[in-house]
């Protein structure tokens, strides 16, 4: 260090930096070659003579002994300086990791104007307009005199052949003698169906395919919205255009989704049943033992084996936990999805991963702030809009009326971060007679009023999604999909109707008096499990 500071004075700091952090690494590759080898060589019986006389001589002993000072003093005289690196390295990481912004979902206040297929009138055939002209007296006859044409088809309209066809302009556009009518020959005819701007009733361009919408965009430059908002921007007055690539979306924008309400209906999940609960080889109450060690307290598979045979005596294998947890799970799930919640307007929602095979898929949790109760909470394999629409539509169900339609409330609001996925999913809702507030807390600090008041809802579901990474860390991941969502129901069933919650005054988010006096965890799974049966869905 003093060699560099006095000695190069007229080196430029980052070349001295690096020559320290060159300096710092031999030396301790260096003591790193040594001290391997000599931990190998105390390994020995019997060591070499002539590495013993080695090491004891005076000249090896004063070698090291100066490095080892030298090492010490260089110690001494870096400590002043390491909180003065910290800070400079936390200043340098706080410029680099700057939070990159979801991409700004904006939605137009006028629908588009769809426009379905007209219907052409019945055209005769050529046989019928050849017949028809012959009644008549007359003979309809071949063109004469045309010049070769390139298309080779009949006519589109009647089907006359092509020696009845003939070019009308000169150039492209065909016509025919028997129908009188017009085409020029592409692949598919014009086509009058589509979407149309509502401003200047053009027909809108896709300019997107996304994995959950088509985006369509309006590209005539005299359309009164884009000329409105190109004037907002001479202005300075088109703040609320801007979008996070730096840009301004001027133009109309409308989005067509992929998927109707009848696929949100049918994207149930499909579990399955391992083994008969009512054939297994030991008593009902070691099943419930089981599930309150797997589900309750995050234990592992193969601890809770350990723990049956090792505190219980009970010879169980790690599989059949799991084959128990998933076959539970399929029973449970009607009374998990369709028990007649008490929900709050409010609803926070997030998303937060879990490994299956070693790949990330998601968990999308729902919930009831006030309530402490989860509304949602399918595991997909990938983050879109439909995903964000399934796990939406399956919180709407919790509020069905005597009838069975969903009636949520007027003042429902959802509370969820910046994913663009919560604005396509209202987008949609919207589209389908369900509409319902949201409110996206962005980042981790309050920019704004809605954030600083709603960021309480944010950090609950936060913790919502720790409590369940205790439980998940102890399974070590899931073999595949349909065993993380059967554990994930058994999970929800656990949060739902068996765990206290604190805030809650220690009581559970559904009433205690469903399970009739059971006191112990395992009787209230048995419990819970009898009163699935009656949740079944048919």
């Amino acid at each position: 260090y003093r060699i560099v500071s006095d000695q190069r004075k007229d080196i430029p700091p980052m070349q001295t930096i690096t020559q320290t952090v060159e300096n710092l690494n031999n030396l301790n590759s260096i003591s790193f070659i040594l001290s391997g080898y000599l931990d190998a060589l105390t390994l020995l019986k019997e060591q070499p003579k002539e590495l013993k006389d080695f090491f004891s001589s005076s000249s090896f002993q004063s070698s090291l002994e100066k490095a080892s000072s030298s090492v010490n003093e260089l110690n001494e005289l870096l400590k002043p300086m390491l909180p003065v690196l910290k800070k400079a390295l936390n200043k340098q990481k706080s410029k680099q990791e700057k939070m990159i912004p979801y991409a700004d979902f904006m939605v137009e206040e006028l629908p588009p104007i769809i426009k379905a297929k007209e219907i052409e009138p019945v055209q005769l055939s050529f046989t019928d307009i050849y017949q028809q002209i012959a009644d008549e007296g007359k003979e309809l006859t071949p063109v004469r005199n045309r010049p070769t044409l390139a298309y080779k088809g009949c006519c589109p309209h009647c089907g006359a052949p092509n020696e009845y066809l003939y070019l009308n302009n000169g150039k492209n556009q065909h016509k025919c003698k028997a129908c009188k009518k017009t085409f020029t020959p592409k692949i598919t005819p014009r086509d009058t169906a589509g979407i149309y701007c509502p401003h200047c009733k053009c027909k809108l361009d896709m300019r997107h395919d996304r994995s959950g919408y088509l985006v369509y965009s309006c590209i005539n430059k005299k359309c009164s919205h884009y000329k409105d908002n190109r004037k907002l921007k001479r202005e300075g007055k088109a703040e609320h255009l801007k979008i996070s690539s730096g840009g301004y979306r001027l133009r109309y924008t409308y989005r067509e989704f992929k998927f109707d309400m009848n696929t949100l209906a049918d994207a149930s999940i499909n579990l399955e049943t391992k083994v008969n609960l009512n054939k297994i080889h030991y008593d009902q109450q070691v099943l419930g033992l089981a599930l309150t060690y797997y589900i309750n307290y995050g234990l592992s598979s193969r601890k809770t084996s350990l723990i049956l045979q090792e505190v219980h005596g009970l010879r169980i294998s790690h599989q059949t936990i799991i084959n128990y947890a998933q076959s539970v799970a399929k029973l449970v799930q009607p009374m998990v999805d369709y028990y007649p919640y008490e929900l709050t307007s409010t609803i926070t929602a997030d998303e937060t991963y879990v490994k299956v095979q070693g790949k990330n898929n998601y968990v999308f949790f729902f919930s009831d702030p006030t309530k402490k109760i989860i509304s949602s909470y399918r595991i997909f394999e990938t983050r879109d809009a439909k995903c964000a629409c399934i796990s939406t539509y399956n919180t709407l169900l919790k509020y069905r009326d005597n009838d069975g339609n969903i009636k949520p409330p007027k003042d429902l609001t959802f509370v969820t971060d910046g994913n663009p996925i919560y604005n396509a999913a209202q987008l949609y809702f919207q589209q389908h007679d369900l509409p319902y507030d949201l409110i996206q807390v962005i980042g981790v600090s309050n920019k704004d009023t809605i954030s600083k008041a709603n960021r309480p809802f944010k950090q609950i579901e936060e913790r919502l999604n720790r409590t369940f990474k205790q439980n998940y860390h102890g399974t070590n991941g899931y073999h595949s999909l349909i065993c993380a969502n059967s554990y994930m129901v058994c999970y929800v069933a656990f949060f739902n109707f068996l765990r206290k919650h604190s805030s809650l005054g220690y009581k559970t988010p559904v009433d205690d008096n469903l399970f009739g006096g059971a006191e112990l965890m395992p009787d209230k799974w048995l419990k819970l499990i009898e009163l699935s049966s009656q949740y079944q869905i048919h």
